[in-house]
């Protein structure tokens, strides 16, 4: 299935959600797949997990210099408290990165696949 949104109404909706899945990760104690989909795509992370004693997301980047045969992976931490506006800083605004949170706006809340992302 096809969604068309424009891309002032995907950064809108973003900025809606985020609070929203951040509280979800209180009381579900674990992280939303959007939100959890959204940081690795934002951060460009190896992984993204929810650290329910410390209240924080820790969030796993390799490191690119590196040329061992292992990656170095640093990981960064930040609280819940602070996550929406660490979160909101990351977003960008090339269409690759539209299409990618518009597919995770169709889809949050819906049975329905969304296959493309059409920016109107």
């Amino acid at each position: 299935m096809t969604s068309y949104q424009s891309r002032s109404e995907i950064q809108e909706q973003l900025k809606k959600l985020l609070p929203y899945q951040i509280e979800e990760c209180k009381t579900c104690d674990e992280l939303p797949k959007a939100l959890k989909d959204l940081i690795q795509h934002n951060f460009q992370a190896s992984f993204v997990c929810y650290d329910k004693k410390s209240n924080t997301i820790e969030v796993g980047v390799e490191d690119q210099n590196e040329k061992d045969i292992y990656p170095q992976i640093t990981v960064h931490k930040f609280r819940l408290e602070e996550a929406v506006s660490k979160l909101s800083r990351t977003f960008r605004k090339e269409d690759a990165d539209l299409k990618f949170y518009g597919k995770i706006l169709a889809g949050h809340g819906s049975s329905t696949r969304i296959d493309d992302v059409v920016l109107v």
